[in-house]
């Protein structure tokens, strides 16, 4: 990941950098002024406030709106129509039950975190692009093979044609589940470190998305764990507030 650094420090991933229509941002905690922002209507700031963050963020993108869904921990996608007008203006106006987005040329979307992974999902010849959110919850789901199996049959896309960035996310060093008999189905359970009962979900994720035909070559993670980095919110360390992965389509 790379670290534009201005009034709002934010990240990007290198495997992206050649697309530069395709803009994207990881934001940290940090907002304008140096002061914490958040991202989401569930948190510490009013609503008006998080519209606001939202706005400035999609301005530093080269837009002026994005398009988000109500996360639930699921495993629903939506897929935005092209001409479809879809910016929530409020809590009430955010699609609830979906952890995916796609959406194509001229729509930014948005995804809001605080220890889930954020994966985009990019194919260039067609210029698809889609923002999953998964979690532990979304991991045991395949929230992955959900989002690419929507953009294979209903966008007639390719796997192996598809770019996948994760985000900063809880890493192995923090994701201690402790009744993963009755979390985590056992399929995954060899995923754990049994010295200390964590769990790598980022080598679930990589797994996924070999699985769904992504090339190796076509994978890349922050290597960012949110837990430890202070920069991000944390729901391991109690924090209200929620980061974002941003991503457009500029025409």
């Amino acid at each position: 990941m790379i670290k534009i650094l201005g009034e709002v420090p934010y990240y990007t991933f290198s495997l992206l950098s050649p697309y530069p229509n395709l803009r994207h941002a990881v934001f940290t905690r940090q907002g304008p002024g140096g002061a914490d922002w958040t991202f989401s209507f569930n948190g510490p700031q009013s609503d008006d406030d998080v519209l606001k963050n939202i706005k400035t963020a999609s301005g530093i993108l080269g837009t002026s709106e994005a398009s988000f869904v109500g996360q639930v921990h699921g495993t629903e996608v939506l897929l935005l129509e092209p001409t479809r007008r879809y910016h929530p203006q409020g809590p009430q106006d955010v699609l609830k039950g979906y952890d995916a987005i796609i959406g194509r040329c001229g729509q930014t979307l948005m995804i809001r975190l605080a220890d889930c992974q954020g994966i985009i999902l990019f194919e260039p010849k067609s210029r698809t692009l889609a923002l999953a959110h998964s979690g532990w919850r979304g991991s045991v789901q395949n929230i992955i093979g959900k989002t690419i199996g929507t953009m294979e049959s209903e966008l007639g896309l390719k796997g192996e044609n598809i770019l996948a960035c994760v985000t900063p996310s809880l890493g192995f060093c923090c994701a201690e589940f402790k009744n993963y008999s009755s979390e985590i189905p056992k399929e995954l359970h060899r995923f754990r470190n049994p010295a200390n009962d964590h769990f790598d979900f980022i080598a679930v994720t990589r797994r996924q998305l070999l699985d769904c035909g992504i090339r190796e070559e076509n994978i890349e993670f922050s290597g960012i764990c949110t837990r430890c980095d202070p920069q991000f919110y944390s729901y391991r360390r109690k924090d209200a507030g929620r980061f974002a992965l941003m991503a457009g389509i500029i025409q």
